[in-house]
């Protein structure tokens, strides 16, 4: 019988041993299970059957606290098609339940039909269609008429926004270490004051969200993690003006995330942005339980 229950530090090892080639270029799970097991706003989870680790996932309550992201659903190869991911799924809900969750998201890649079919079992939908672009060479400072956005630019950034097709099309999310949360009107102000948000035109025709400050052990990453203009010259201004701070941070790596396109794909070629893989960004409403 298949139990699911809170991780141990016992689990790593016997865990990391079937998360090693999860994908072609191996697995990610050994650089954030400490992260994830340390984790105070989520759980992470492992399966077992008669004692034997067959399972894991981890389940975060995002900022708002009104959805949870679902992320890192691992299930040995000897106990697949055996409900062991539904069972996770269905525990990662019941955190939700406890913490007055309304929504669950996850993203699941293009090629992964096997997780698209679990995902669409349980109810959950595809909102979004996201690429992922990546350089670690080549970029040199570049001549831009972008500029940081300032406090008197947020109402005009949140206008654009409302009637811009790509932050419908990608759902009205941006990305935050590898999250994928609500991008809203109190967010829009915050991000402005931490200096990570980037407009171009007057008024405003593009923006794009950056994140300096890496993911998980990674520190050495700039990211972009919303990119939105129906300009490709727009575009051109954005991505001159974050590849000059690329250049003088010194950062080892610069990603791009954003909503799939071929306009997107086509400037950010010439930036020698190389595609690396797409998502689909899958949301599920429930309703929440009755009181008692």
């Amino acid at each position: 019988m298949i139990k699911i229950r809170q991780a141990r530090d016992a689990d790593r090892g016997p865990v990391l041993k079937f998360c090693i080639n999860t994908f072609t270029l191996g697995d990610y799970i050994d650089q954030v299970w400490d992260f994830w097991h340390k984790d105070k706003h989520g759980r992470l989870l492992v399966a077992e059957d008669d004692k034997k680790r067959i399972g894991m996932a981890h389940v975060a309550l995002c900022p708002a606290g009104e959805r949870i992201w679902l992320e890192g659903i691992r299930v040995h190869p000897g106990y697949r098609r055996s409900q062991v991911a539904t069972a996770l799924i269905d525990a990662m809900i019941e955190f939700g339940h406890r913490n007055d969750a309304r929504q669950a998201s996850a993203i699941v890649a293009l090629d992964n039909l096997a997780s698209q079919r679990m995902m669409d079992k349980n109810g959950f939908a595809v909102v979004s269609r996201w690429a992922y672009y990546c350089t670690g060479e080549g970029l040199k400072a570049a001549r831009s008429r972008a500029r940081l956005a300032t406090a008197s630019d947020s109402r005009i950034i949140w206008n654009y926004l409302g009637s811009s097709r790509i932050f419908r099309l990608s759902g009205g999310m941006y990305v935050q270490s590898w999250h994928w949360y609500p991008l809203e009107r109190n967010t829009l102000n915050e991000l402005v004051k931490k200096r990570r948000v980037i407009v171009a035109g007057e008024p405003v025709k593009g923006i794009a969200i950056i994140n300096p400050g890496g993911y998980w052990k990674r520190k050495d990453v700039l990211q972009v993690v919303y990119l939105d203009s129906c300009s490709t010259e727009i575009l051109r201004d954005m991505m001159s003006f974050v590849s000059n701070i690329y250049v003088e941070g010194r950062f080892a790596r610069f990603q791009v995330l954003c909503q799939q396109s071929s306009k997107m794909t086509l400037v950010l070629e010439e930036f020698g942005m190389k595609e690396s893989e797409e998502f689909l960004l899958y949301n599920k409403v429930f309703t929440p339980r009755a009181a008692p």
